[in-house]
């Protein structure tokens, strides 16, 4: 949440994100990226892959989860 908030993390960018396999497999605390920790806790799943770019596209794997990850944000983000 706070790394969300820290760096103005767009919510609804989140639901159509792209990035590359070193991004998704890249936790460490100095990181500035929310989406390897969102994603490598379940929140996002890989909807598609780009083969000739290398680019991955997540969202959330359903509408719950989508709808309670936002439900447990926005008092964060009020």
């Amino acid at each position: 949440v706070n790394l969300l908030k820290k760096h103005h993390y767009d919510l609804e960018r989140m639901a159509h994100e792209e990035t590359d396999e070193q991004v998704l497999n890249s936790i460490d605390s100095e990181s500035s990226n929310p989406i390897p920790v969102i994603y490598q806790s379940g929140y996002l799943t890989i909807k598609g892959y780009d083969e000739e770019f290398g680019i991955y596209r997540l969202g959330f794997p359903n509408r719950e989860v989508e709808e309670g990850f936002v439900r447990f944000l926005l008092p964060y983000y009020a």
